[in-house]
C-alpha cells in the first residue's frame, strides 16, 4: 500500500485540475480513506517520522470550525468535504514521496499535455470553443482556458525543474508555451512571467556561495522586484494594456468592489468558508445584487478568503505561505527552485482567481507542506550537497 503513494498524488493531481465538475469531485473526496491506509502501511519507525504541518493544521482547523457561523452551512459542508480530501492527499503525498514528487508529477503532466494535444487534434471545435462565459482561448480538456492556462504555467515550472538540460526539455517547455498562448489566459500569462523571474533568482543564488555574492543576487532581485511592484500600482494601465485588460478587470472589479463591502459585516471571522458563492446563501444574492453580475467566486483569492474566513482566517494563510517561501529557500536546488516557482504562480494567479487558495491551489500548497517539512536524508543528501558531500557515510542533513 505504500508504494501506492506516487499513484495517490498523480491521482490527486489530475482530479483536483477538474474538480468543478461532479463525477471528479466525488472521486477525489474519496481520497482521504486511500490516504489512511497508505499511512497506516508506513512501517511503525517510518511513521513516527510522519510531521503535521502547524500553519496548514491551523489554516485548515479555523476553516472547518468556520461552519458553525456559515452563512450557508450546507454549501459548507461540500466545500469543506473538498477541502479536507485536497489538504489530506497533498500533505501525505509530499510526506511519503519527499523530492520525488517533481518527479512523479513531471510524468504526470506529460501525460496530461499529450492528452491535450489530442483533444485539440481530434475535436479542434470542441477544444477551442469559447467558454460559458464568451471568454475566447483554448481550452482543451479542461472546462475553462483559465484551467489550461494555469496547468500549462505548472507544467513549465515542473518539467523546467525536473528534466534535464537537453533538446528534450526545450521541445515539452515549447509545447507548453504554445498552449498557454493558445489558451489567452492573460494570469496564467503573468503568473508564468513571475515564476521564470523566481526561477532565474532561485538558480543564480544557489550557484553563489554564502556570503556577499549571494547578498548581491538578493540585492538586485528585491530591486528588481521593487520596481515592478511600483510600475503596477503607480502605472496600472501599462499592466493592464500589456495583458490585453481593460480597466474593470473584465468585470472583476465590481465584484471586488462588492467583496469589500461585505468583508466589513464579519471582519475577523468572514461569513465561514463555503458560506458565500452558493445560490442559497444570503450573502450571494446581495452580492450579485450589488456587483450586477452572478459570480460564483471572488475573482481574487485574497479577497475570497477574507470574505470566508476573515482577517484570521487570511492571516493563518500568510504565516503558512511565509513558511512555505523559508524551506524552499533553505532547501535550494532543483526541489526548492520548483516550490518556489509554484509558490510564485499561486500567489500571481490569486490576484485574479479564488481557486489557488479556496479551491484546488489547495492540494499544491499541502503539497509542498508535506514535501518540505519532512525530507528522506538520502535525497537531501543527493540534491542538496555536492557529490563529495553526498557520499560521505553517515552524514546527516535535517530540515
Amino acid at each position: 500500500m505504500e508504494s501506492s503513494a506516487p499513484l495517490l498524488l498523480a491521482g490527486a493531481f489530475v482530479l483536483s485540475q477538474w474538480s468543478d465538475l461532479g463525477p471528479a469531485r466525488w472521486l477525489l473526496r474519496g481520497l482521504p480513506l486511500w490516504a489512511l491506509l497508505v499511512l497506516l502501511a508506513l512501517p511503525r519507525a517510518r511513521r513516527a517520522q510522519v510531521r503535521l504541518s502547524a500553519p496548514l493544521l491551523a489554516f485548515s482547523l479555523w476553516c472547518v470550525v468556520s461552519i458553525t457561523w456559515s452563512a450557508d452551512p450546507d454549501t459548507s459542508v461540500h466545500r469543506l468535504a473538498d477541502l479536507l480530501a485536497l489538504v489530506t492527499a497533498g500533505w501525505l503525498a509530499g510526506q511519503v514521496c519527499g523530492r520525488a514528487v517533481v518527479r512523479i508529477l513531471a510524468r504526470a503532466v506529460r501525460v496530461v499535455l499529450v492528452a491535450t494535444v489530442v483533444t485539440l487534434l481530434v475535436a479542434p471545435g470542441w477544444a477551442t470553443a469559447a467558454g460559458a462565459d464568451g471568454a475566447p482561448g483554448w481550452h482543451g480538456l479542461f472546462p475553462h482556458k483559465n484551467g489550461l492556462g494555469f496547468f500549462c504555467a505548472f507544467a513549465a515550472v515542473t518539467l523546467w525543474t525536473q528534466l534535464p538540460p537537453g533538446r528534450s526539455r526545450w521541445m515539452w517547455v515549447g509545447l507548453v508555451v504554445v498552449l498557454l498562448l493558445g489558451s489567452e489566459s492573460a494570469s496564467a500569462l503573468a503568473a508564468t512571467a513571475t515564476a521564470a523571474v523566481v526561477l532565474v533568482w532561485s538558480t543564480a543564488r544557489g550557484r553563489r556561495a554564502a556570503g556577499p555574492a549571494r547578498l548581491v543576487v538578493d540585492t538586485a532581485a528585491a530591486t528588481l522586484l521593487g520596481l515592478l511592484v511600483a510600475v503596477a500600482v503607480l502605472r496600472p494601465g501599462w499592466v493592464l494594456e500589456a495583458l490585453g485588460r481593460d480597466d474593470s478587470l473584465t468585470g472583476r472589479r465590481a465584484i471586488w468592489t462588492a467583496v469589500l463591502h461585505h468583508t466589513a459585516d464579519r471582519p475577523l471571522v468572514g461569513q465561514g468558508f463555503g458560506g458565500v458563492w452558493g445560490e442559497n446563501s444570503p450573502v450571494t444574492l446581495a452580492l450579485w445584487r450589488e456587483s450586477r453580475f452572478d459570480a460564483f467566486y471572488a475573482h481574487n483569492g485574497w479577497l475570497d478568503v477574507l470574505l470566508q474566513v476573515g482577517w484570521v482566517g487570511l492571516v493563518l494563510l500568510g504565516l503558512l505561505l511565509i513558511t512555505l517561501s523559508a524551506r524552499a529557500v533553505r532547501t535550494g536546488r532543483r526541489t526548492g527552485a520548483w516550490a518556489l516557482g509554484v509558490l510564485a504562480l499561486l500567489l500571481v494567479t490569486a490576484m485574479t482567481e479564488s481557486s489557488p487558495f479556496t479551491g484546488n491551489g489547495l492540494f499544491l500548497l499541502a503539497l509542498l507542506a508535506g514535501c518540505l517539512g519532512r525530507l528522506p536524508t538520502g535525497e537531501h543528501l543527493r540534491e542538496a550537497q555536492p557529490p563529495s558531500a553526498a557520499a560521505v557515510p553517515g552524514r546527516r542533513v535535517s530540515v
